[in-house]
């Protein structure tokens, strides 16, 4: 098979798969979600992960529903502001993933919790307890 030949074949599989991808986009076109949307998403997997009862999913519901619109505006006004890549962007969002997971580990019975902290959202706890303790000049409790 000769270059031009290989490059008509190239060309022909590239054109194929662009239209293939343009008509998943066009079957499936991904829509941003709105911040309750969002909330109520993070919510319903919260309750099937951690197997909440319907008072821990209420509260839940309360908490993110409230608190995920004031999170979200300040997260807003920082990136705004051109802070979106500083210390100051950083220090947000860890003060507000601090506070969900405080208030969290309220709702939680202490098995949910102990399973919380086994999860990627506990692995980045402790890595932010970490970061907090530093910016604080204080030691890391155990």
């Amino acid at each position: 098979m000769n270059v031009f030949s290989k490059f008509i074949l190239v060309s022909a599989l590239i054109f194929s798969l662009s239209q293939t991808v343009c008509l998943a986009q066009q079957a499936n076109p991904q829509k941003e979600l709105s911040i309750e949307e969002v909330a109520a998403k993070q919510i319903e997997d919260m309750v099937e992960r951690y197997n909440l009862d319907d008072y821990q999913a209420f509260k839940l519901d309360t908490l993110l529903q409230h608190f995920v619109p004031i999170y979200s505006a300040e997260i807003k006004r920082v990136k705004d502001s051109g802070a979106a890549q500083s210390a100051s962007f950083q220090s947000v969002t860890d003060k507000w993933a601090d506070f969900f997971d405080s208030e969290y580990q309220k709702i939680f019975t202490e098995e949910q919790w102990a399973r919380y902290m086994k999860s990627t959202a506990g692995r980045e706890k402790k890595k932010r307890d970490k970061r907090m303790a530093a910016m604080k000049g204080e030691p890391l409790k155990e």
